[in-house]
């Protein structure tokens, strides 16, 4: 069994790598939350029901093939945004950290 200072296995997770992981894993977790929100074609497929519809597809019923609601379609996108922009201000300096420590120097 490995120790660092006396600490356990728990303790060397909890207290040396989580805390230098936090930027990267902050970063993964917002690419992934933004890409999974965006996504159209999954919930496409697998979505039987209108009560199970995602953003992204109610988002998509303001379109219509000849007409579009314009003014009705951008209120919709702009309140859709809203978890994103929120998200992204709550991880605001982890995700800048974790873009910093990509390895490019100056």
């Amino acid at each position: 069994m490995t120790s660092l200072d006396g600490a356990n296995r728990w303790q060397i997770l909890w207290q040396v790598i989580l805390p230098c992981a936090r930027p990267a894993l902050v970063t993964l977790f917002l690419f992934t939350f933004i890409g999974e929100w965006n996504d159209l074609f999954k919930p496409l497929v697998f979505t039987t029901r209108p009560e199970l519809q995602t953003v992204q597809l109610a988002l998509a019923e303001f379109q219509e093939q000849f007409t579009s609601n314009w003014s009705l379609m951008m209120a919709a996108v702009v309140i859709s945004t809203i978890p994103v922009v929120v998200l992204f201000l709550l991880g605001q300096r982890q995700f800048i950290r974790g873009i910093a420590a990509t390895g490019i120097k100056n």
